[in-house]
């Protein structure tokens, strides 16, 4: 039985039992799933589909333009570079997440809310403790961001008990003190569990099925949405909030739907509805990727074609398009991009789902010795558009640049990081900084290099 399987199962049980026991809590079926998805989704993604990233957790890059040009062999690959820093994050702790500011990088662990780095010398400027380090809490997926001087973290709700629960927490980047604490409504730490919209920030509450926005300086509830009988992903588009819904079980009306919620008031606005089940991808610019089963799948992580669904945010315009193969990753410019567990870039337009390129990109991906089909993973696509590369990182510091039109290889670089075992379904983090830099992170091991790619052909 695989995850989709198992979270189903277990769901529909659950949904089935709650109604015969009146003492059992409101949501008990979605509380348990959610909960046991948090704790196990990264060694799930490397176990069954070896990708980076999946349907939810998509990043955007944007610019304007692109080609279809097939993939072409480099004349040259540049080894060109220099590494700026490299810095131990302190304390013997494990890191989440990472996110980039104004001449620094934040990043949380189990033993830190948040640790400001300068980006010009590596140096640690501040650091907040978490209250209970050793807490069993959910790792995070992402963190929030950072914006007009607060960082947007996550960290236990009620720390070293045995239900930790999530606070999403903001902290003033100059005087490091705590502004506000939202509570969640379980220890989901993705990205859409905190999501910065023009005027606020779109959280959890402490229920489920409902969202609040809260003001980004105060932590004061602005206004609320609930909604019934679905899973809903947020993400700003274009500033606004919205929600990208679908059926929670079997049971549910079988429809997915996108919804604007109105930055101000919170009034929802469906803009499209879509017959059945449809999974989050992402957006290309203002357009949000849906991806709908095609085949004889049960369930999405199952192989086999899909429809690409647009749906254009400002038009309200709904496209198809048949597809094989694309389910989330970065979005660049218009292009996907995701990695195998080989180590295998493969590319997709996010125009009409076809695929423009597949590249070998040298990566070392290691099998994990404790599970039979578990590799480690390659980070999520790091892109420069000025430079039309898109950089990947793989545990063992290996960095690659491949050209974002054609897949060909511009340039490798190696940064040598401590000897480490083996963490199938674990994927460092590479962000971009600044005009050509790169920053990333790998179990606590932070750096940052600039490579000089090799020229793209013309």
């Amino acid at each position: 039985m695989n995850a989709d399987q198992l979270d189903r199962t277990l769901r529909d049980v659950l949904h089935t039992w709650t109604p015969e026991s009146p003492g059992a809590p409101t949501d008990i079926a979605d509380r348990l799933v959610r909960r046991r998805k948090r704790r196990t989704a990264l060694r799930v993604t490397g176990a069954t589909l070896g990708l980076t990233a999946l349907a939810f957790g998509t990043v955007l890059v944007t610019g304007t333009g692109g080609d279809d040009r097939p993939p072409t062999p480099a004349n040259h690959v540049s080894r060109e570079g220099k590494l700026r820093w490299h810095t131990t994050l302190p304390g013997k702790t494990t890191w989440d997440a990472c996110a980039t500011g104004p001449a620094a990088v934040y990043c949380r662990g189990a033993g830190y809310d948040g640790i400001g780095v300068d980006t010009r010398t590596g140096k640690v400027v501040w650091q907040r403790k978490a209250a209970h380090p050793n807490s069993d809490s959910t790792p995070s997926g992402s963190l929030p961001g950072v914006r007009d001087g607060i960082l947007y973290s996550y960290a236990d709700h009620a720390p070293g008990t045995s239900n930790p629960g999530t606070d999403v927490v903001a902290i003033d980047v100059e005087s490091r003190k705590v502004l506000w604490k939202h509570e969640l409504a379980d220890d989901s730490r993705d990205a859409d569990s905190a999501v910065l919209f023009d005027g606020g920030v779109l959280a959890n509450t402490p229920t489920f099925k409902s969202t609040a926005a809260l003001d980004p300086r105060t932590g004061r509830t602005l206004w609320t949405h609930q909604w019934k009988q679905a899973d809903c992903t947020a993400a700003a588009i274009g500033g606004v909030p919205h929600l990208m819904c679908s059926p929670d079980s079997e049971k549910a009306p079988q429809r997915s739907t996108v919804v604007r919620l109105d930055p101000a008031t919170g009034r929802p606005h469906t803009v499209a509805t879509v017959k059945g089940p449809a999974s989050y991808i992402g957006r290309d610019g203002d357009t949000v990727l849906l991806s709908a089963m095609a085949g004889n799948q049960k369930f999405f992580g199952d192989p086999g074609p899909i429809d690409l669904i647009r749906v254009d945010t400002g038009t309200e315009k709904v496209t198809r398009h048949r597809a094989d193969g694309p389910r989330g990753g970065v979005i660049a410019d218009g292009t996907m991009l995701v990695v195998r567990k080989g180590g295998t870039v493969l590319a997709w337009s996010a125009a009409d789902g076809k695929q423009l390129w597949a590249s070998e990109s040298g990566l070392r991906l290691r099998k994990d010795p404790t599970g039979r089909d578990m590799y480690e993973l390659a980070s999520d696509a790091a892109v420069n558009l000025t430079d039309r590369v898109a950089y990947f990182l793989d545990p063992t510091g290996n960095v690659v640049g491949l050209d974002l039109d054609s897949g060909a290889v511009r340039w490798r670089g190696k940064v040598k990081l401590p000897e480490r075992p083996v963490q199938g379904g674990v994927a460092p983090e590479l962000m971009t900084e600044g005009r050509h830099g790169l920053i990333g992170q790998v179990d606590g091991e932070l750096f940052r290099i600039d490579p000089k790619p090799t020229p793209a052909a013309p």
